[in-house]
């Protein structure tokens, strides 16, 4: 009988490539793109946080390294195939049990914006941890107003199940969030 914590260890560093990116683990130079993106304010607009304080190359270390050994997470940078780090993808809130995770991207580099990464990228995240990581249910959940993301799952085959009335504050006002969900068939 196969170890499957084993095989979870395993894929826990595993490249995923796409037909244009390469998702990898994070590596140390990331966090000084992620100083960058994470006080754009145009690049955390949807992000679930209140806007970032911007960090010391220190933290952004430190998190890296949480990255590493969070036994509810995978996380990966997306690369482009010439090398090109333009964003962050991750699963995370991991239940082996129940085989269920909750998908975040972010796309930093503007330059990519509107060109159909985000769709690539979900697509080969969510083929990926059906075919290897035993996760039955992925879930995201996309703050109001956020159409290319609404648009991205649902071309991947998401489905929005759910949708948390006035459950955020953005710029001082309260704001829906849309829950939307794939499962394995």
């Amino acid at each position: 009988m196969e170890d499957k914590s084993a095989i979870l260890t395993l894929m826990k560093g595993s490249a995923i490539e796409s037909e244009s990116y390469l998702l990898r683990p994070f590596k140390t130079s990331d966090a000084e793109l992620w100083q960058t993106w994470d006080i754009d304010p145009e690049v955390q607009a949807f992000m679930p946080e209140p806007f970032n304080e911007p960090r010391d190359i220190e933290e952004q270390s430190t998190y890296i390294k949480e990255c590493e050994i969070d036994d509810e997470g995978y996380f990966w940078s997306i690369q482009t195939i010439t090398g090109i780090t333009i964003g962050t993808v991750a699963l995370t809130e991991f239940n082996k049990y129940h085989g269920v995770a909750n998908l975040g991207i972010v796309i930093g580099d503007k330059n990519y914006w509107g060109k159909g990464v985000a769709t690539e990228v979900i697509t080969a995240v969510v083929d990926h941890s059906f075919a290897y990581l035993n996760i039955f249910t992925i879930s995201a959940e996309v703050e109001e107003g956020n159409i290319p993301m609404l648009k991205a799952l649902e071309r991947v085959g998401f489905k929005q199940d759910g949708l948390f009335e006035s459950a955020r504050v953005k710029n001082g006002k309260r704001i829906n969030v849309h829950h939307f969900s794939i499962v394995k068939r």
